[in-house]
């Protein structure tokens, strides 16, 4: 059985959990979707919400299955560390998606814009931001000793590329400007300020972003049998 399906059945059987992965971002964001608030500061809370939870979502359950030993079992299994990494990635990028996707419903009815193109470009925007964080996750996870460095690091983590990526504020300094047009959640942020009626950009100005996060994607995964090691029982906090 595949690491992919497994993932896919264990969040499917826990009935009550995947209910609140997905009532919750409707309680916590649907007020906001439906308030006054300024655009920039909607996008803020959104896209810091999005880039917690699947980071979050990623990084602490590899910590919890690190500890329990469930990791070394499949590793000392010889199912390839590679394939696993991916199959953790796109499981846990569909499942996210599929939880968040009420509440980007719910964000794109109350938009100032919802046309066709507009719409697509931030579900797509959302994938890449999904995929990057769950693939951030588990290397962060290796890096910690316990779920609550875990939680640390990747709220610490998440915040500077947020930051950098200009969620908090418009980069008007010209190092800022070049700096977040290389930050894999730079998609998301005008994606999101797109669809309530800011200019949209074109997928062409998204490159550099895309580039930084294939290149992660390339390094974590070539590393992939070395920074695992952390994860090898007895696990180590």
């Amino acid at each position: 059985m595949s690491v992919w399906w497994m993932e896919w059945r264990s969040a499917l059987a826990r009935r009550r959990l995947f209910a609140w992965n997905t009532a919750v971002p409707i309680l916590l964001l649907a007020p906001v979707a439906l308030s006054a608030a300024a655009a920039p500061h909607r996008t803020a809370v959104f896209g810091v919400f999005f880039v917690f939870f699947a980071t979050f979502g990623s990084a602490i359950p590899t910590v919890r299955d690190a500890q329990a030993g469930w990791l070394d079992t499949i590793f000392q299994s010889g199912y390839p560390r590679g394939r696993w990494l991916t199959e953790t990635v796109v499981a846990g990028t569909a499942l996210d998606f599929l939880q968040l996707l009420p509440v980007m419903l719910i964000l794109v009815s109350t938009s100032g814009r919802a046309d066709l193109d507009t719409v697509a470009t931030l579900f797509l925007a959302l994938l890449f931001t999904l995929a990057f964080a769950n693939l951030l996750g588990p290397f962060l996870a290796a890096a910690v000793g316990s779920l609550a460095e875990a939680a640390m690091v990747s709220a610490a983590t998440s915040l500077l590329l947020l930051h950098f990526g200009g969620f908090f504020r418009t980069s008007t300094a010209p190092w800022s400007v070049r700096v977040a047009a290389w930050v894999p959640y730079r998609p998301l942020r005008e994606a999101l300020a797109a669809v309530q009626g800011a200019p949209s950009s074109k997928l062409i100005d998204w490159l550099p972003a895309v580039l930084v996060g294939l290149g992660i994607a390339a390094i974590l995964l070539g590393s992939v049998r070395r920074w695992t090691r952390r994860f090898e029982w007895p696990y180590v906090d």
